[in-house]
């Protein structure tokens, strides 16, 4: 039987991204055939690439954020225009329409009545719809109007077990970045954006009063804010328990931090899925975060200190309770680690392909 052709869009959020790398190398292997647009290609103008240069069956969105990012509200209606017209082309010329829904909304909500149109007309024009989660299933279900509801699917979001090198020793790590072998590190990995809670865990850190604890912050900030990342300097400059690493942490040096750290913290103010999650899990790591969206369902209290999102002292006894257990944080990350054994992409390539054949 002739491979199923999809095209996974729209590029910028594509390239690059380990999600989407394990997620086509494995849906390749189970007879989905995948084309990704070319550097050259219009984020505006998707409609040729899809019927003329790859003649696709399926075009699969993933992240909207590109189509509404114009500062310019007449450009962004205008192309709001022209995306609209060219799905109900593709749905016309009978290719079907597949939108994996990461977020409810952009995280820097930027035009968010753009976002939340856009979501609104995707819902409404895909044939199918994936969530990570049961829970997002019935937030989407209900956040975006949508009346088929046989149409959203639940695909767990896959690990990064053997995808980032795991090979440097506690000991190594610690003496590399500074820490102190005896004492409980705390590690919050990867972009800083506001919606992340990085500040508000370092006033959280500043309150637990304990020279055996450590936090160590290591990430880029998000558009390269000189302005932030001053301000996260001037907030930690006074506690010298906390080190900050600021930039663009290659995959290479992924297992540096999570390697180094006892629990790994995602101080969220607002989460629907959070690949993070598994990436903390893929290297058995203890967590703590909120019990929100999806994270609650990929995490337990075996392996997690979960807390609720609007309990404004909910961070505060999570780590209390994390330096309380600082013994059964080694096993807790066992734990998580099995559970992430779990999400193998080579299930969740298979889960994705039914969606495809579904349509």
């Amino acid at each position: 039987m002739e491979k199923i052709k999809s095209i996974f869009l729209p590029k910028a959020f594509v390239e690059g991204n380990p999600y989407i790398t394990q997620l086509s190398e494995n849906l390749e292997k189970v007879g989905i055939k995948l084309a990704f647009p070319s550097l050259s290609s219009s984020t505006t103008f998707f409609l040729p690439l899809v019927i003329l240069q790859e003649k696709a069956d399926f075009v699969h969105f993933h992240w909207l954020d590109t189509f509404f990012a114009y500062p310019n509200q007449f450009n962004n209606i205008l192309k709001l225009l022209i995306v609209v017209f060219q799905l109900i082309l593709l749905k016309l010329f009978g290719i079907k329409i597949i939108w994996t829904v990461h977020n409810l909304k952009n995280h820097e909500n930027i035009n968010l009545t753009f976002d939340r149109i856009y979501s609104i007309i995707v819902a409404e024009l895909s044939n199918a719809i994936i969530t990570h989660c049961q829970v997002a299933k019935e937030e989407v279900i209900q956040e975006f109007y949508i009346r088929n509801k046989d149409k959203v699917f639940v695909v767990p979001h896959g690990n990064y077990i053997d995808f980032y090198e795991n090979k440097i020793e506690k000991v190594t790590t610690r003496e590399k970045l500074g820490l102190k072998d005896s004492n409980l590190v705390f590690l919050f990995l990867g972009s800083i954006r506001p919606y992340k809670g990085v500040f508000e865990l370092i006033d959280t850190f500043n309150q637990i009063h304990s020279e055996k604890i450590q936090l160590v912050i290591a990430g880029r900030v998000h558009n390269d804010s000189q302005e932030i990342t001053d301000m996260l300097k001037q907030k930690i400059a006074n506690d010298q328990r906390i080190k900050f690493f600021p930039g663009f942490v290659p995959n290479d040096e992924v297992q540096l931090y999570m390697n180094a750290c006892d629990a790994v913290i995602f101080p969220y103010r607002d989460i629907l899925t959070s690949g993070a999650v598994l990436l903390a899990m893929s290297f058995g790591r203890a967590c703590i975060a909120p019990r929100k969206g999806c994270i609650g369902e990929v995490l337990d209290e075996a392996g997690a200190f979960l807390y609720q999102i609007d309990d404004e002292n909910g961070l505060m006894n999570a780590m209390n309770s994390a330096v309380k257990k600082h013994d059964e944080l080694f096993m807790m990350g066992e734990h998580n680690l099995q559970l992430a054994k779990e999400y193998n992409w080579k299930n969740i390539a298979e889960m994705t392909a039914d969606v495809y054949y579904h349509c």
